[in-house]
């Protein structure tokens, strides 16, 4: 007898990949208006956001937001820009991403047609990339002149722009630890930062989205990433965050009031 292999199961939720009307939009938008409110109605989910009062009544922000890679992350940017506007609409137009860009490895490809499409889908999205200048920042990894110059850029812009930023660098299926300096760096932009849990509700069919208190920083810069981690894992379900559940039983511990003595 022939044994048949188990089905994979497969994540439920509304289609992920974009429509071709987004193309259009895309297109239209980079080349006339750059409108990102735009773009993000176009691309959103649906979402069910809790916490929007955190969110300040004035001023600047940055949202730290786990980057879950369940599905496409332009959908997720779409759906937290617009739940904030519900509490912030003054800043529809001024939202800021940081995002990571990494140089090209053609190493790895094998064949020449490869590297030559490679090379030319780089230079096209460049050119996108600067058209939306204004609500894109570009982190670029392993050129550490290049990052320092777009650092101090974001540190400039994140005074007047709120600004949305993955912790973790690259997604994943679950919560991962934080770049090493993440919070340190956060910690000095001299805006409240936010954690934000995000994590897709198969029940409900979208994003699920938990805006936390701003961060009350340690005195000790040493502690910022960790604070960091525990703020935005603390909010996820654990199936969401299963590497973060043993930091976060020992930081409970230490932080839970003791019974009072009559």
């Amino acid at each position: 007898m022939t044994q048949t292999r188990p089905l994979k199961k497969i994540r439920k939720g509304p289609p992920d990949a974009p429509r071709l009307r987004f193309w259009f939009v895309l297109a239209w938008q980079t080349i006339r208006h750059r409108s990102i409110v735009a773009l993000s109605q176009e691309m959103k989910d649906p979402f069910y956001p809790q916490g929007l009062e955190n969110l300040p009544a004035q001023g600047s922000f940055v949202l730290a937001v786990n980057h879950t890679n369940v599905r496409w992350t332009p959908r997720l940017l779409a759906s937290i820009h617009v739940a904030t506007l519900e509490r912030r609409p003054d800043l529809a137009k001024e939202w800021l991403v940081v995002a990571g860009s990494r140089a090209l490895r053609l190493h790895r490809l094998r064949y020449p047609w490869q590297r030559w499409f490679a090379i030319g889908f780089r230079r096209v999205l460049s050119q996108v990339y600067r058209r939306w200048a204004y609500n894109c920042v570009r982190i670029p990894l392993g050129n550490e002149k290049a990052s320092l110059r777009a650092l101090r850029e974001w540190r400039t812009r994140a005074t007047k722009q709120p600004s949305l930023v993955f912790p973790e660098g690259r997604g994943a299926a679950t919560f991962q630890q934080v770049r090493p300096g993440a919070g340190r760096w956060l910690a000095r932009l001299g805006v409240p930062v936010l954690p934000v849990a995000a994590w897709w509700d198969d029940s409900r069919g979208g994003w699920a989205l938990d805006f936390g208190l701003p961060l009350e920083w340690a005195t000790q810069p040493a502690l910022h990433d960790l604070q960091l981690g525990l703020a935005m894992a603390e909010t996820l379900p654990t199936a969401e965050a299963p590497d973060w559940q043993e930091a976060l039983l020992r930081w409970q511990v230490a932080h839970s009031k003791l019974p009072s003595e009559n």
